[in-house]
């Protein structure tokens, strides 16, 4: 049993092999809002904020020091824009949660009410990583759509 739950713990908690983030994108047309959820893994998150690996080990817990989620929201800032309709929409920062080793950013855009164009610039942690993948998944006016952010290719246009 203890060889289970050690083999467990390393598959759970090694290193991965990938560097990739999930961005979901909702728009809420009654509440005329566009609501964000960043997905990243904990690690490299702690990677892209410059700082010590030791915080990774602190974030979602009680031990969390006070200045993380300024650290995030500034980073966030700097690394993800969007575009509705060829204008810049500055968003909010909600927060972020915590799921075993990844860390969910939330960040909401009002007063959207319709959405014809949709540009991101996502370089989340492309800094860091050379083979960062940003996948981004939109669902706007009823319609699906996805596309990728890399190195190099970093800014998306979806149309509906």
């Amino acid at each position: 049993m203890k060889a289970l739950i050690l083999s467990l713990t390393l598959i759970l908690f090694a290193p991965h092999e990938f560097h990739l983030s999930l961005t979901e994108i909702n728009h809420n047309s009654e509440k005329k809002t566009m609501e964000i959820a960043i997905k990243l893994f904990t690690d490299d998150l702690v990677v892209g904020l410059n700082q010590p690996a030791s915080l990774q080990a602190k974030i979602g817990t009680a031990a969390e020091p006070p200045q993380v989620n300024e650290l995030i929201e500034s980073y966030i800032r700097k690394h993800f824009v969007i575009k509705v309709n060829g204008k810049e929409a500055g968003y909010t920062y909600l927060g972020k949660e915590n799921e075993l080793d990844a860390t969910w950013c939330y960040v909401e855009v009002k007063n959207i009410a319709k959405v014809q164009i949709l540009e991101v610039q996502n370089t989340l942690l492309i800094e860091a990583f050379d083979d960062q993948t940003n996948m981004v998944n939109l669902n706007i006016n009823r319609r699906k759509k996805s596309g990728l952010a890399r190195k190099g290719n970093t800014s998306l246009k979806f149309e509906f």
